[in-house]
């Protein structure tokens, strides 16, 4: 019997061990560094759990030990587009409302005037090279409009009140 709870209780210890499991974090921001003789390296993270500070005794060299993380790189797309400066007046208007660019504009801008309920009103487009543009407004009803700018993947929106 006590050989048979001896044999349990190893198998259980043997498998604890192989079952550890790895701790990681994200954080978001860290870094790495080797002495000049390469004798000691360092590398941290911040955002880890923190377990005891170390510190020597003149207070030049600060321990704390944690956990790090894998390094993984992910590719992700950048967008390399500048943003669209520009400005809508008059706000609120009654007949018309004039867009203009801070500079002129490298690409052909699509631009949509949307009703309250999403309803798409109007669609025009302002050509490369344009510095103003202006959207007659006489003929819709008094109320709230929104403004969309679409210069490639960069989307600008504005919400444009009718008199």
């Amino acid at each position: 019997m006590k050989r048979n709870i001896f044999v349990t209780l190893l198998t259980l210890l043997s498998l604890a061990g192989i079952a550890q499991v790895k701790q990681e974090v994200i954080a978001s921001a860290g870094g790495f560094n080797k002495s000049a003789d390469n004798t000691i390296s360092i590398s941290w993270t911040l955002g880890e759990t923190i377990v005891p500070t170390f510190t020597s005794q003149d207070g030049s060299l600060i321990l704390t030990h944690g956990f790090q993380q894998k390094l993984i790189i992910t590719a992700i797309e950048e967008n390399l587009e500048d943003p669209v400066k520009v400005n809508i007046f008059p706000n609120p208007a009654s007949d018309q409302v004039n867009i203009r660019f801070e500079s002129a504009t490298d690409k052909e801008i699509l631009l949509y005037l949307l009703d309250s309920q999403g309803r798409m009103v109007m669609t025009d487009k302002i050509e490369a090279a344009s510095i103003d543009k202006t959207i007659i407004l006489q003929d819709l009803p008094a109320g709230i409009y929104y403004l969309r700018l679409t210069k490639g993947k960069l989307v600008n929106v504005y919400k444009v009140v009718k008199l």
